[in-house]
């Protein structure tokens, strides 16, 4: 056996995280020794969990007052894209493109007003903001017509709307 085998022999190296598995793979960025287990697959290379956890980190700069505005835009324009859907009334076939149309606009608002920083839970609370602006919307007719429930609540429209704006809010503040 040559000398660089015989050394290749002796240096083995077992992952950081699981002391039993023997590896020869490595992170590309810190050099630690991990398994398959241990490793995602990065354009890159492969990193460890933890380099990964600390690169994505730095993704994210939304600070608490871009949740607050994302709150305060979502309530505000799901209200008022909620009441014209309530307006228009049953006509679910509009809803469809009403929908996907909406979410677009307030995602895109909401963007702009954060100054287009990104937080981990801003699709969330814009979804969730939406909607309860929208269902705020809906209980007002509820409220005036004192407890006439299946007026409101049977708009399919306003249903179809709703689940298509906040789908993609989600999915445009997400990426």
């Amino acid at each position: 056996m040559s000398l660089a085998t015989e050394s290749t022999a002796e240096a083995k190296t077992f992952c950081v995280n699981h002391p039993q598995t023997e590896t020869y793979l490595r992170c590309n960025k810190c050099g630690k020794p991990v398994c398959m287990k241990c490793v995602q697959r990065t354009p890159v290379g492969y990193r460890c969990k933890e380099c990964l956890g600390e690169q994505r980190a730095g993704y994210y700069t939304a600070t608490s007052l871009d949740h607050v505005l994302a709150t305060l835009i979502g309530v505000i324009l799901g209200a008022v894209g909620g009441f014209v859907m309530l307006l228009i009334g049953g006509f679910w076939l509009l809803a469809i493109f009403a929908g996907p149309i909406a979410g677009g606009i307030i995602s895109e608002i909401i963007r702009r007003v954060i100054g287009k920083r990104r937080g981990r839970y801003i699709a969330l609370v814009a979804c969730v903001a939406i909607a309860l602006g929208g269902l705020g919307v809906l209980l007002v007719p509820i409220v005036l017509s004192r407890g006439r429930l299946f007026g409101s609540l049977l708009n399919i429209g306003f249903w179809i709307y709703l689940a298509l704006a906040l789908s993609t809010t989600y999915a445009r503040r997400r990426a």
